[in-house]
């Protein structure tokens, strides 16, 4: 009997780790962007809380789409698809696509929350810091339900805010 115990969220943590990476990610980009442009305050949370919510609702969109879909595809009676049947069978598109949404918030407040705080360029070392932080700790968390190695985990996922940061600099550091 090594039957293992379900974790709260379990069947959606494709859209827990997609949403939060995703929001964190593309909304670092763009107030590291505005900041290094030297943007007022002002626009910075304007521009960060504009691409919080369309992120949200694209991502919820395209979840539910997606989800619903994949359900379609798998009720095809085929061999060649009954594989797929029993995961899609679990899997629910409005509650995958409000999963989604709400954690690409949760993502996205991140990087954003910083400029609540402080002002346009002084700001941009501290989102990018607690932006990557909070990717490492979502990889960390990641893995304690994947058993994968804790810190490689945390590693994976911080390294693409890495690159989104880098890339929201430059283009900030064209425009200023």
């Amino acid at each position: 009997m090594n039957e293992k115990k379900e974790v709260p969220f379990g069947k959606n943590i494709r859209e827990i780790i997609f949403g939060v990476e995703d929001g964190a990610i593309g909304n670092l980009g763009v107030v590291v962007g505005m900041a290094q442009a030297a943007a007022p305050n002002k626009l910075i949370l304007l521009a960060g809380l504009a691409t919080m919510l369309t992120q949200s609702l694209s991502m919820s969109a395209g979840t539910y789409l997606s989800v619903k879909s994949e359900k379609e595809y798998f009720h095809v009676k085929s061999k060649v698809r009954h594989y797929g049947q029993e995961y899609s069978r679990h899997q629910k598109p409005v509650w995958s696509a409000l999963v989604m949404g709400f954690f690409v918030i949760v993502g996205a407040f991140i990087p954003l929350s910083v400029f609540l705080f402080r002002q346009s360029q002084e700001g941009i070392i501290s989102s990018i810091t607690i932006t990557l932080m909070g990717l490492f700790l979502l990889g960390a968390a990641k893995a304690k339900y994947t058993e994968k190695n804790l810190i490689r985990s945390g590693i994976e996922v911080s390294m693409v805010g890495v690159i989104a940061a880098g890339v929201g600099y430059l283009i900030g550091r064209i425009f200023g």
